[in-house]
């Protein structure tokens, strides 16, 4: 048997190649792509369609505008009451400044604060304040096209928290299921029962309860492919859900309180049960692939339409198109308030030199 010299090696101890590991993943909505340098990219054909989608968004919206000044009374906004005003502002920063912490909530299930030995997690998780001023960035990018808040979201948790995408991916799928829950209990609850009250509350909790009880049962099914196996344990986890699900409420809660505001500065008698109901279809109409602008006002102004008492016989009413329209004004002054004044922070944060927020932990 020949013996290999010093410095060959034999066929049996040379290194088997190793399976190709694909260089990129795509993100929960198919657009975004996030190849091993941590960056989030868009294809080409990605961006196409997210183009045309605002150019669609903005006819939209264009068509809300002309119906909503040509065939609407702006008397009753000229005159508003200053109070009324503040109150829709200060809703929309409560319901971002809520939305920021339950970011940080259904971040603890995905990368817990201490690991199995006990000892602290290294990076540590970002805190609720940074979560909060991400948040209200994000808020405002999202008026943008190309799912710029998406993208800037992910690029900073990337970037200066250093987690894996794969991380994120079951973050904010927790954070969607809490969001989707009530809502579908809301707008259940809302189709049976129209007024606010003890019925109301009952059937609403009700049905957010079973759905909950439903996905936390469905997590643990062995039906559950082996590779969203761990994803489906996140958003099953029992705990985020008892802790995140009232938050998410109150959130909701303010969404609601900002629409029944808006519909009393346009003299619309809206119960808020209804305005509940009329908010969480606005906000599931956000989000679209294609973007928020125009398909917000518009879903909202159509499921109004529908709840009205005469339906869609005579098409959409101008005041319903209104109401969407300062809906989505007072959360676009509540983002731009603090949006405009964080994006510097979170750009500086993203770009900083510091290694250790510059680089994606792999």
């Amino acid at each position: 048997m020949r013996t290999p010299i010093c410095g060959q090696r034999s066929a049996s101890t040379r290194p088997k190649p190793q399976p190709r590991v694909e260089e990129e993943s795509q993100a929960m909505d198919g657009t975004l792509r996030v190849p091993p340098d941590g960056l989030p990219k868009m294809s080409l054909r990605s961006k196409i369609l997210q183009g045309i989608g605002y150019l669609v968004g903005l006819v939209i919206l264009g068509w809300c505008v002309q119906v909503a000044f040509v065939q609407g009374d702006w008397s009753r906004v000229r005159e508003a009451d200053p109070m009324l005003v503040a109150g829709i502002v200060l809703a929309s920063i409560a319901s971002i400044l809520l939305n920021g912490i339950l970011f940080r909530l259904t971040l603890e299930p995905v990368r817990p604060r201490v690991s199995a030995a006990g000892a602290p997690r290294v990076p540590p998780l970002p805190g609720t304040a940074a979560l909060i001023g991400v948040n209200w960035v994000c808020t405002l990018a999202n008026f943008a096209p190309l799912r710029l808040g998406m993208i800037a979201r992910i690029t900073y948790h990337m970037r200066v928290d250093r987690l894996r995408f794969m991380e994120i991916v079951p973050w904010f799928a927790l954070d969607l299921v809490t969001f989707l829950l009530p809502i579908a209990g809301i707008i259940g609850a809302t189709l049976f029962v129209r007024s606010f009250g003890l019925g109301w509350i009952g059937l609403t909790a009700a049905l957010i309860t079973i759905l909950s009880l439903l996905l936390w049962r469905g997590s643990k099914l062995r039906l559950v492919p082996a590779r969203l196996r761990e994803t489906a344990r996140i958003i099953g986890d029992g705990r985020s859900l008892l802790i995140c699900l009232p938050i998410r409420c109150l959130d909701l809660a303010c969404n609601g309180l900002r629409t029944i505001l808006a519909a009393q500065i346009l003299g619309l008698d809206l119960d808020f049960a209804e305005s509940f109901a009329l908010a969480s279809a606005g906000l599931v109409a956000s989000l679209g692939p294609l973007g928020r602008l125009g398909f917000r006002e518009a879903g909202f102004a159509l499921f109004a339409q529908l709840l009205s008492a005469k339906g869609f016989e005579g098409g959409i009413d101008a005041a319903f198109i209104q109401l969407s329209m300062l809906d989505s004004a007072g959360e676009a002054i509540a983002a731009l308030l603090g949006g405009i004044p964080l994006s510097i922070w979170m750009t500086r944060r993203i770009l900083a030199p510091d290694p250790t927020t510059r680089t994606a932990r792999r």
